[in-house]
């Protein structure tokens, strides 16, 4: 799989510590004021959903326009940027306590008498509470807490969080405006507790290896460096030149405001944060195996726990799951080889092909000859009608760029950020990498299908169109949706396969779709190996690969655990029940009627739903 290896890009998320970092606090919140009583089903769901995102103001501004009037949030204290703060036993079983009260009111309700919006809100609240009374109710639970990467890993962690947070928030109230200056203000105190993270780990016997610190003081150092020509210091004033609600003596102040804070707080605590880190160098100089792997027990739960987390499944025997898994790497990676082949031979029976080929492989030809991101999309919503049922609305879609900057070091390609769960017709965003747009100009058509039309934001889209609950909508199954998003591409190629009649545009439409789904398998399995199975640096040389190389696939994927699950194991499990909805019906399968059907339960979800929609459906169409 050597050869296969690329850096495949990851959605970036705003709302990271949705299910982490802030549910034990708001659970003991709750756990007080918890007064049993008769709820709808969606009205406990709303309530369970509150509980989950607590008082996170940044994950309240992309999911809900107005939660205190729809869903019922109550603001308390001042907010503040992600904090560490040790995790007790207490705080586990006063989580465990809150989701038992949860699952006995979920229990009252019966699904075969709910109607189909309730059942797929039921569904969910029950995928959500499952997931975490496995994590919470582990014996593990606390050393769970200790071994997440957020606070401090080679990609910046909570600090790079913040900036692109601070990019995605919406200044709609002057209320917006001051929790962001609040939260700005707390940033130095915030970081400074990252170094209590490190000390933690170094306690419980899981301390940081010198080649994340290192990292994560790179760029720290990077970013401090920068001073005022920092690009937070111009996103916050754009920002507030656009707030049309602040009159022009509000913005200056609060401009002069934001300046004092990421200059005293913000950049203060990065440089003090970075000076901090050395003390925690020396115990790990040299990696050898993944953090997990070297957690030995400990580790494998808490792997168990974010694969049943990202797709819904507690699997009991990943051995089977893995070689499953490498059986269809195999099957599509011969596919790659023979199409290669074929390709290679029209290098002398039709050189004009092969070179126009050659020309899609190297980015010097775009597909349909479209560039440009807004030309994509409405290519995109024609090409979509033979893929997904249409919408009822009719989407205002904007795009924006990454600054350059942080383009330059990410491996995001794009991403979609949800437009608010209570308002209708909302406009829809995309944020484009365009360092990568640039430099690969081929990867960004598939890229906005994936992010677009008929991917993720279609798929948002339609959910809410057809009810989607807040919690539905927030804490859906990741390997769904990213799988979902990965079939899009390969059905986009087909799409355009099955429009053209030029020879060249066939082969790198089928060359794109072995290609993609051979990478992603690939990087599951890598995950997989490396975290789970904790295959060190020495059994890849022993392999026959270099020590560079077992090297970089160690500290490539032991910091993000289970990250390309939802895109190689979802891209794969979405492709299997195609296949398996298409050899059951023959030509009584409907593409359009059966992504319908797997899109009609909300945003994600879980897998194993997702099979028994495709068995309804085989039933039903037999």
């Amino acid at each position: 799989m050597r050869s296969r290896i690329k850096y495949a890009a990851t959605v970036a998320g705003v709302t990271a510590a949705v299910c982490g970092a802030s549910f034990c606090l708001t659970g003991c919140t709750f756990l007080n004021r918890f007064k049993p009583q008769t709820f709808t089903m969606r009205e406990l769901s709303d309530m369970f959903a509150v509980s989950m995102i607590g008082n996170d103001v940044f994950a309240w501004n992309v999911f809900s326009l107005t939660p205190e009037e729809s869903f019922g949030y109550e603001r308390y204290g001042t907010p503040s940027w992600y904090s560490y703060s040790e995790t007790t036993q207490k705080d586990m079983d006063d989580a465990e306590e809150l989701l038992s009260l949860y699952r006995r009111e979920l229990d009252k309700f019966d699904l075969s008498d709910l109607d189909k919006a309730d059942a797929d809100t039921y569904r969910a609240m029950d995928y959500v509470l499952d997931t975490y009374e496995t994590r919470f109710g582990s014996r593990y639970a606390v050393d769970f807490s200790l071994m997440s990467a957020s606070y401090i890993s080679s990609e910046g962690g909570y600090v790079a969080d913040f900036a692109s947070s601070v990019e995605n928030f919406e200044f709609r109230s002057k209320q917006d405006v001051q929790d962001l200056l609040d939260i700005t203000l707390s940033t130095k105190d915030a970081f400074g507790t990252y170094l209590d993270y490190a000390q933690a780990r170094e306690d419980a016997g899981y301390p940081l290896y010198d080649v994340t610190i290192t990292a994560m003081q790179d760029y720290l150092n990077s970013v401090y460096e920068q001073g005022d020509g920092y690009y937070l210091y111009s996103v916050i004033d754009s920002k507030l030149d656009k707030a049309e609600f602040l009159s022009e003596s509000d913005k200056a102040s609060y401009k002069a405001d934001f300046a004092d804070a990421v200059t005293d707080r913000f950049m203060s605590g990065v440089r003090d944060l970075s000076v901090g880190l050395d003390e925690y160098k020396g115990n790990v100089e040299t990696t050898q195996k993944s953090y997990l792997a070297s957690y030995g027990s400990a580790g494998k739960a808490y792997y168990k726990w974010l694969f049943q987390d990202r797709t819904g499944m507690v699997i009991s025997d990943f051995k089977t799951v893995y070689n499953d898994m490498v059986d269809a790497f195999t099957e599509y990676l011969d596919g790659l080889v023979a199409l290669e082949g074929e390709i290679e031979a029209l290098k002398d029976s039709d050189p004009a092909t092969y070179a126009k080929v050659q020309e899609f492989l190297n980015g010097d030809r775009l597909l349909l000859g479209l560039g440009d991101p807004a030309d994509m999309i409405e290519y995109l919503k024609t090409a979509a009608v033979k893929i997904v049922p249409e919408l009822k609305s009719t989407p205002e879609i904007d795009f924006k760029y990454m600054d350059d900057t942080v383009a330059q070091i990410s491996n995001t390609s794009a991403y979609y950020l949800k437009s608010p769960i209570d308002q209708e017709n909302a406009p829809e965003h995309i944020t484009i990498n365009g360092y990568i747009a640039e430099t690969n100009p081929y990867e960004l058509l598939p890229t906005i299908a994936h992010e677009g039309y008929p991917g993720h934001l279609y798929a948002y889209v339609y959910a809410k169109e057809n009810g989607m609950s807040l919690l539905a909508s927030s804490m859906g199954c990741l390997a769904f949706s990213e799988g979902w998003s990965k079939y899009v591409e390969w059905a986009l190629m087909d799409v355009i396969s099955s429009e053209t009649d030029d020879e060249a545009t066939k082969l790198y439409c089928e060359y794109y779709q072995y290609d993609s789904v051979v990478n992603y398998i690939s990087m599951a399995l890598y995950d997989m190996q490396v975290n789970y199975f904790g295959y060190t640096v020495q059994d890849y040389v022993d392999m026959g690969e270099s020590e560079e190389f077992g090297r970089m696939l160690v500290e490539t994927f032991m910091e993000i655990p289970a990250v390309y699950i939802p895109y190689g194991y979802g891209y794969y499990y979405m492709l299997d029940l195609h296949d398996r909805a298409k050899e059951a019906l023959y030509e009584n399968y409907d593409e359009v009627e059966f992504n319908g059907k797997l899109l009609s339960e909300g945003f994600g979800p879980t897998l194993e739903r997702a099979s028994k929609i495709t068995d309804e459906y085989i039933k039903e169409n037999w």
